[in-house]
């Protein structure tokens, strides 16, 4: 019976961890033009700076590709569109969220799937130690303690 109980937690987990990994994919477009410029421009990364956004730096590039952003939004191309023509004309690497398709898409599952499954195990064990408390030392144990505590 624990053993079917175990696994029926271990289900609920995986259950979870994979609902938490598809509403963190599916994409909610934002309501205005402003904040779908926004977003793109704060996930696409200054071709020229390292590590930073277009949103943020101060580099002329970058002042170019949110200018160029603002453009395209309000020519009304879609999200994925500019992030091409981004990709076109920057490189890949200016995208800074990894795809969420094909084997890319393990860059989203797999954190959440290891947080769920630690946090299992973590529950696992500490039922496992709390019911480990209540045992009664067995007459050897009791021999073992008091041979040790004895001055040599």
């Amino acid at each position: 019976m624990k053993r079917r109980h175990w696994i029926s937690w271990f289900c609920l987990a995986l259950v979870s961890s994979l609902a938490l990994v598809v509403a963190a994919i599916a994409d909610d477009p934002p309501a205005t033009d402003g904040e779908r410029a926004y977003e793109i421009k704060a996930t696409t990364l200054c071709p020229v700076c390292d590590g930073q956004n277009v949103l943020e730096s101060n580099a002329p590039v970058a002042a170019a590709i949110r200018a160029q952003v603002d453009d395209l939004v309000s020519e009304g191309r879609s999200d994925a569109e500019i992030r091409a023509w981004m990709a076109r004309q920057y490189g890949k690497d200016v995208n800074a969220n990894p795809p969420r398709t094909g084997i890319a898409s393990l860059v989203w599952i797999v954190p959440v799937f290891v947080a769920v499954v630690s946090a299992a195990f973590l529950v696992f064990a500490f039922r496992k130690w709390r019911v480990g408390r209540g045992a009664e030392p067995s007459d050897d144990d009791l021999k073992i303690v008091s041979s040790l505590r004895e001055p040599t």
